[in-house]
C-alpha cells in the first residue's frame, strides 16, 4: 500500500531535499509539491496519509495548514530550520519534527514511525468498521420479526428461531424455538407460503417442496436421494423433504 504524501515548503531546495530522502522508501506516492499555506487551500484536493510541512512560509504558516482537517487530520511532519517551534508543533499533534538539513537516519527512524502509525490507524478503522456492522447486524435481527396469525392472537416470532414451515391442508404449521422457555414448539395458522415469503428473510429462507420452506441456519445435514430429491435434517431433529423441482437451498448448502 502506498503512501500519499504532500510537501509543503517555499524553497525549492527544500523540496529536492526531501525526494531525495524519501528515495530510499518506494512505498511513498508524493501527490503534491506546494509552495504556500493559501495556495493550497484555494484547490479541492483529496486528504493525504502524511504531509511534510515547513512552518515558515510567505503569508500564512504552516500551522495554518492544519485548518483543512479539524477532526482527522493526516500525518504531520514539520521540517524546518528553526527549533524554537518543536513544543507548538507537537501542541498540534504533529507527528515528528525535523530540523534542516535533513540527515538521513534521523529521517528513516521517523518513516519508521509513519508507518507504524497508519498500521494502527488501519487496523482501528477496521476494528470500528467490524463494530458499526456488528451494532447494525444486532439491531436488524432485533427488529426481523415474522407477525403471524393464529386462533389465540397475533404472535410475533425472531426469524431467526424459525426452524421450518409445513403446508397443512389449508394451515401452516410453524416450527420454531421457543426461546424464552428453551424448548421447542409450533404455532399453527391459516396464513399462505406467500404472504409470509414477502416478511421471511430470502437469504435464509427456501422453499424445498410445495409444502415446505426451511431456515438454512438450522439445517444440520442434507440427504440427497437417487432421483435429486432427498431430505433435510433440522436443528430440532426432524426431517423436511426436498425435491429436485427446488434447488436455491442446494446452491446454498453445496
Amino acid at each position: 500500500m502506498s503512501i500519499r504524501c504532500w510537501i509543503i515548503d517555499d524553497e525549492p531546495a527544500a523540496h529536492k531535499g526531501i525526494e531525495i530522502a524519501l528515495g530510499a522508501h518506494s512505498d511513498i506516492d508524493i501527490q503534491l509539491h506546494g509552495y504556500s499555506v493559501t495556495a493550497i487551500k484555494t484547490k479541492a484536493l483529496a486528504k493525504p496519509d502524511l504531509v511534510f510541512l515547513d512552518i515558515e512560509l510567505p503569508g500564512e504558516d504552516g500551522f495554518g495548514l492544519l485548518d483543512l482537517w479539524p477532526d482527522n487530520p493526516p500525518l504531520i511532519v514539520f521540517i524546518t530550520a528553526y527549533n524554537q517551534y518543536a513544543i507548538k508543533a507537537f501542541d498540534n499533534n504533529a507527528l515528528d519534527y525535523l530540523l534542516k538539513p535533513i540527515e538521513q537516519l534521523r529521517f528513516d527512524e521517523m518513516m519508521q514511525k509513519v508507518r507504524r502509525r497508519l498500521q494502527e490507524q488501519h487496523l482501528m478503522f477496521k476494528k470500528d468498521t467490524v463494530d458499526a456492522l456488528f451494532q447494525q447486524i444486532k439491531s436488524n435481527e432485533s427488529q426481523l420479526g415474522l407477525s403471524v396469525k393464529t386462533g389465540d392472537g397475533l404472535y410475533r416470532i425472531k426469524q431467526k428461531y424459525l426452524i421450518y414451515l409445513e403446508s397443512i391442508g389449508d394451515h401452516l404449521a410453524l416450527y420454531y424455538h421457543d426461546d424464552q422457555h428453551d424448548r421447542h414448539a409450533t404455532l399453527i395458522t391459516r396464513d399462505s407460503f406467500k404472504r409470509l415469503a414477502t416478511e421471511l428473510d430470502p437469504a435464509f429462507f427456501f422453499r424445498t417442496h410445495k409444502s415446505f420452506m426451511v431456515n438454512s441456519a438450522h439445517v444440520v445435514r442434507l440427504e440427497r436421494g437417487r432421483f435429486g430429491d432427498g431430505f433435510v435434517e433440522m436443528s430440532n431433529q426432524k426431517q423436511v423433504k426436498f425435491s429436485r423441482r427446488y434447488k436455491d437451498l442446494l446452491a446454498v448448502l453445496s
